[in-house]
């Protein structure tokens, strides 16, 4: 597996325990809106029932102009995860391999788009977004629902950007999980088969969204959901 090597240019805290590392674009690293990648700790120790590398969704879009991963570091955690915590610092070597995935929108083949992320599932959605920004197809409606249980959503000024720039983009910010699932289900009763579905979250929410889409009546060829694949 090729690895490229780069480093930390800066470290962002997101909510109180979700932090963005971003770094430098390798020379001839070339990726797309929401793909994922394995990233490598580079001059750090990990103990030794852990592992060096993690594979995350790259959270950054190429027009961008950096690489940047996201993730919630909770107590108890890895010691990969401490190092990210602690340890690293802006600077510092970091390695990413070749990215993989095809999570994209497809806003061609259908009149709107629904994107449903819980928690640090909106990754994929903010590099999807950011690459949207620079050729959005107008009148095409994309409407985010973005749940996180506690209240805290990573990327606060970007959703400011993103709204200015996209006029037929509706965004909401939820924590009551009941209201979630009532706006998904309201979307899928008057879109249908008319709208494309996002669904990035966890395996079993992914899972969960899918059935509960289907359910409803919407194809299966109508719903992606953000899994990693090839590591």
């Amino acid at each position: 597996m090729k690895f490229y090597e780069t480093k930390i240019r800066e470290i962002r805290k997101e909510t109180s325990d979700t932090y963005s590392f971003i770094m430098d674009v390798p020379e001839g690293f070339v990726w797309k809106a929401g793909q994922h990648v394995l990233w490598k700790l580079k001059g750090y120790q990990v103990d030794a029932e852990d592992r060096d590398t993690r594979v995350f969704t790259i959270a950054s879009a190429p027009q961008d102009g950096f690489l940047m991963f996201t993730t919630r570091i909770a107590d108890p955690h890895t010691s990969f995860k401490e190092i990210l915590l602690h340890q690293i610092k802006p600077g510092d070597p970091f390695e990413v391999a070749t990215p993989l995935g095809n999570f994209a929108f497809e806003v061609e083949s259908y009149d709107s788009t629904l994107v449903i992320a819980g928690g640090i599932g909106i990754t994929p959605i903010r590099s999807l977004l950011r690459d949207y920004m620079e050729h959005a197809k107008a009148g095409h409606k994309i409407q985010v629902l973005y749940s996180d249980d506690r209240g805290e959503f990573a990327y606060e000024p970007f959703w400011k950007d993103v709204q200015a720039a996209l006029p037929d983009l509706e965004l909401h910010l939820l924590k009551d999980r009941d209201r979630f699932m009532d706006m998904t289900d309201a979307f899928a009763k008057a879109n249908g088969n008319k709208a494309a579905y996002l669904v990035a979250g966890s395996p079993g929410m992914n899972t969960a969204f899918t059935e509960r889409l289907q359910g409803l009546g919407v194809a299966a060829d109508n719903i992606k959901t953000d899994v990693f694949v090839g590591y």
